[in-house]
């Protein structure tokens, strides 16, 4: 109430200012008076939310500031998109439930109201889901050897579509990638992982081709040890817990996608306003217990 009071005397000076000097007329005028209590909003100034990458690149038959570098393009063009209204990145389980549910205002499909958004900024849409994500990396790592990775996929999986353990395997066995286990105590396949560590150093993958480990390590007890090994390395392709999860890491840090991920922070007609890509540092990462993560050979 005290500031509605100050307020209106402001306004009240100010008005009986300019009626009583014709200089002063000339100048604060009624629309001078409403900036002052209803000011423009800022304009949005883009942000870095994902630094790209400037190293030299260390690595054979890889070039890991590439990678990087998509995934910084991706996340920031999201962040800078999703914090000021829609962007063309969805989560594919977001997709599903955007497509059961309606809008209270026109009752109109929540996944029809968001393709409607994109075309008027004339925007191609783009599913994402943890794989996708992580396979883009890849992509542009590999540059022109990604075509004949893609030709050992067909071969080996069929129509089978890219999964963590999948890509792990080709690279291990085709393109001299080295892989490593990481599992905690609390994992449930913790002690089959130990078993199968010490009769064929392989990671065991269910009714797949099994991937072959340089070294595995016990979360609880080695953590400095896993953190040194991951900052050695810029990149990184890793899968949880026989492939229910794929994602990538930069140094120390793991990255993902949240496949219920929403195209808005700010507006999503869902009221999930959940954030699309995430990241957490390796070793405090707890939503699976057990990870391969492979890394290209060194020049």
């Amino acid at each position: 109430m005290k500031t509605t009071i100050t307020s209106i005397a402001l306004l009240g000076i100010l008005l009986s200012c300019a009626n009583n000097d014709s200089q002063t007329n000339s100048i604060l005028n009624i629309n001078s008076v409403t900036k002052i209590f209803n000011p423009p909003k800022e304009e949005y100034k883009y942000k870095t939310y994902t630094p790209k990458s400037e190293l030299e690149n260390h690595y054979i038959g890889f070039n890991s500031p590439n990678a990087i570098n998509r995934i910084a393009e991706i996340e920031n063009a999201y962040f800078n998109d999703s914090k000021t209204g829609f962007s063309k990145f969805y989560g594919t389980v977001w997709k599903e439930y955007a497509m059961e549910n309606y809008t209270d205002e026109d009752s109109i499909q929540i996944f029809d109201y968001y393709q409607s958004k994109m075309q008027e900024k004339d925007e191609n849409i783009q599913s994402m889901d943890c794989t996708i994500y992580a396979v883009e990396a890849l992509k542009h790592g590999l540059g022109d050897k990604y075509k004949a990775v893609r030709n050992y996929h067909r071969q080996i999986y069929k129509n089978q579509g890219y999964a963590g353990w999948s890509m792990a395997y080709i690279l291990t066995k085709y393109y001299d990638w080295e892989a490593y286990l990481i599992v905690s105590e609390t994992s449930e396949e913790y002690s089959s992982c130990l078993t199968n560590f010490k009769k064929d150093k392989k990671y065991h993958v269910w009714k797949q081709p099994d991937i072959p480990i340089e070294r595995l390590y016990i979360l609880e007890k080695e953590v400095s040890d896993i953190d040194r090994l991951l900052l050695e390395n810029e990149f990184g392709w890793g899968f949880s817990e026989q492939g229910w999860h794929t994602w990538i890491t930069r140094f120390d840090t793991l990255k993902e996608c949240n496949w219920i991920g929403s195209p808005s922070v700010v507006e999503d007609p869902l009221n999930f306003n959940i954030p699309l890509f995430l990241q957490t540092k390796f070793t405090d990462y707890t939503d699976y217990a057990s990870h391969v993560i492979v890394f290209p050979p060194k020049k």
